[in-house]
This record gives structure tokens, sequence and C-alpha cells, in this order.
């Protein structure tokens, strides 16, 4: 599937969402943040497993792009194995028999699903630069860009446990192209009384954490802590 700049005008998209709404859009969608979120920015998120990029396109109230791994990208064996080993027999522990039944199926339906969700192939490695460039050209034209950066390999948990740096590594690389220090927004996505909401907190500017002497480990480890937070304070039950 070959990689083409969002296009704001989905009809068909349109019509998805609306029917699938109801059931995987947030029921509450909270900004702490003092301005609504401006429309060029990096929204950096927990994956809350497979649907959470869906939920967010649904929620959030920005148009966006955002990154997915590459492989769902690639032909119908490469999607067929990802989501089989990867998604459903490493991160979610499915029978490998039950795995290869939902995979055969979708399969086939989800290039037109990534392609409603504006995907942006997330390449590991030195295909990573693909990546950069194509969220870049998101960015210089007004198109926010969201990443899942956690560490997903033993499953995907409510608190995370270590956030991938390929964000910071974009917000650095666009800063030194730009000059522009873009907004970066820490959001969770979860269920509160089995209901979906999604928290946003205030943003910030990754240029101004690494101007004051931290690197990108420990700007991760920074976003780690804030999207941990959002976790503590709005779906993490209370002990009674």
């Amino acid at each position: 599937m070959k990689w083409k700049l969002p296009k704001r005008k989905q009809p068909v998209w349109r019509i998805f969402k609306a029917i699938v709404k109801p059931f995987l859009g947030a029921k509450e969608v909270v900004n702490l943040g003092d301005e609504p979120m401006t429309e060029k920015c990096i929204i950096v998120s927990n994956h809350a497993n497979k649907k959470g990029p869906l939920s967010l396109e649904l929620s959030l109230p920005i148009f966006h792009a955002r990154w997915a791994a590459s492989p769902m990208m690639e032909g119908y064996k490469d999607r067929w194995h990802y989501l089989r080993d990867v998604l459903y027999v490493q991160k979610n522990g499915t029978n490998k028999f039950w795995a290869s039944i939902k995979s055969t199926i979708e399969a086939i339906f989800s290039p037109y699903v990534y392609k409603g969700l504006k995907a942006i192939p997330s390449y590991i490695g030195s295909r990573m630069r693909k990546t950069i460039n194509y969220s870049m050209e998101c960015l210089d034209n007004g198109i926010a860009v969201g990443i899942y950066p956690e560490n997903s390999n033993s499953g995907y948990h409510d608190e995370l446990i270590e956030l991938h740096t390929g964000f910071v590594f974009l917000s650095e690389m666009y800063r030194r192209k730009t000059g522009e220090d873009v907004p970066v927004y820490p959001v969770y996505i979860g269920k509160v009384n089995k209901k979906r909401k999604v928290v946003i907190g205030k943003p910030i500017k990754i240029g101004e954490l690494m101007d004051s002497g931290l690197d990108r480990k420990a700007v991760a480890e920074h976003f780690l802590g804030l999207i941990n937070q959002l976790y503590f304070d709005y779906f993490k039950p209370k002990s009674k």
C-alpha cells in the first residue's frame, strides 16, 4: 500500500465512522489544557490494545494521521503474519488456531481500515527515515501525527512500562528542519465503568526539554510518567 498524504475528505470513511462511533468512540473526552488542541501537533498515546487507534480516530477533535506497524501496510501475507504472530499470539496470548482464523479474515479488510485511519508506516532500522519524512510532510501540511510508542513486547498494559523514542526523534528532526517546536500532547484512552474515555494532557514542547539537558531517552521517560499519571488520575480503580 503506497503512502500518500492523507485527504480530509473521506466520504466512505465518514459513513463507516458514523456507524461504529456509538460502539467504539469515547463517551467522554477531557482536555486538561487551557486551550483546544492545535491542528499541527504530535499526539503521544497508549495503544489500548488493537482498538485504541480507531477509538482515538473517532474521539479526538482534530484531523490526524498516525503511525502504524509497517507490515500492516504491505501485502496480504505480511499482514496475516503480523496479525497472527505478533498482535494475537505474542501480545494478546491468543491460541494459535483462533489467531489464524481471525487473521485470515482481518487481513482481507485491514487495508481499507488503515487507509481510513490515515496510517503512516512505522519502520524500524534504516527505513525509519521514511516514517520521519512522511510524518514531517503531514506536519508541513498542518496535519497532526499520532504515535503509540509503548513497548508492547509483553502485551498491552494499563500502566505503561516503557516508551520508544521515535516521537522524540520526530520532534527533534522537525525542529531542526523548520525551527518549529511543535506541541506534543500526552494522551490516555481507557475505560471507566465500561465506558471509553479519552484524557488529553497539557501540551509539552520537547525542544524545551532537550534544551534543559534531557536526552531522547530521558524525554521518553518524562512522557511515560505523564501518560501513566493520566491513568492513575482518571482510570485506575480506586482502592476501597
